[in-house]
């Protein structure tokens, strides 16, 4: 089909080019978010080199004594030392109290919680004998449990358990205590047996409470096994961080230090991630990745 194209007046045109425009942002709606995520990544990290860079420097200058090793000879001991057996096996074998510890004391914490939250009598009975155990640090049973096993894997194990159980414990039975009344008594009406309604209202509406206190008693568990290695003579990253103290090398000592705090960090981070990916239906974790 043929013809002429509707002619345009200089007026029309003016007005076309001063229209405002929308521009679309290539990064699509989820860009600032993402920012954000990289900023948040990033200012933590560039001040933790920055410390690290002064931390190094003030030992160049002299301001920091000798004693206290510099980054660069903790990094110069790490790299000699990480291709060595005894590091890792003494790594290995703190990872182990952590592990078996942790695990123990959140079986104990969630069945003792659940029962402590749904069970009046049970609360009756044992509320105040714990409450008045809670504050007791786990290191004060060493002596009793050095007397018992030694300055075995078994001591570390058990005290660990010790003193990661009571953030599980009262973290449970806080969420049992808080589960909505409602939703018992729906469960009731659908007909549903006592051991339905805890596998399908109750766990799932603790599950939260669960979470926050799994992540404490990870980084606590970890506390407490280098602790315990460190002032009972258990083999692991605590004895040789004793060791390295006692002789005078301050490069390993720092070095152990070092090798405890990532460690820490990355069990913290990893506890982080996996309760934001199995929460990920909770109000708290649906705004993003964190």
């Amino acid at each position: 089909m043929t013809g002429l194209e509707p002619t345009r007046s200089p007026a029309q045109t003016a007005a076309d080019n001063d229209s405002p425009r929308t521009n679309v942002d290539p990064g699509g709606p989820n860009e600032p978010r993402r920012r954000r995520g990289r900023a948040r990544l990033l200012l933590p990290l560039l001040t933790t080199l920055g410390l690290i860079a002064a931390w190094q420097l003030l030992s160049v200058v002299g301001v920091i004594p000798q004693e206290i090793a510099s980054p660069a000879r903790i990094v110069g001991w790490l790299a000699e030392h990480v291709q060595t057996v005894g590091f890792w096996t003494s790594l290995r074998l703190t990872l182990w109290h952590w592990a078996a510890g942790l695990a123990i004391a959140v079986v104990a914490g969630v069945v003792v919680g659940l029962a402590l939250g749904t069970v009046p009598v049970v609360r009756l009975l044992l509320n105040t004998t714990l409450e008045l155990l809670r504050p007791i640090p786990a290191v004060i049973y060493l002596p009793v449990v050095l007397l018992l096993w030694g300055g075995t894997s078994t001591t570390a194990i058990m005290l660990v358990a010790v003193g990661a159980f009571w953030p599980m414990l009262f973290q449970t039975a806080y969420g049992a205590g808080a589960v909505d009344p409602m939703l018992q008594d729906t469960g009731k009406l659908f007909g549903l047996r006592p051991r339905q309604r805890l596998m399908q209202v109750t766990l799932p509406s603790i599950l939260p409470y669960v979470a926050t206190g799994l992540r404490i008693s990870s980084s606590l568990a970890l506390i407490v096994a280098v602790a315990i290695e460190l002032i009972g003579g258990v083999p692991g990253l605590g004895a040789d961080l004793a060791k390295f103290a006692a002789n005078g090398v301050y490069d390993g000592l720092y070095g152990l230090i070092a090798v405890t705090g990532v460690l820490g960090f990355i069990i913290n981070l990893g506890m982080e991630r996996a309760e934001h990916r199995v929460l990920h239906w909770h109000v708290a974790h649906r705004g993003g990745s964190t």
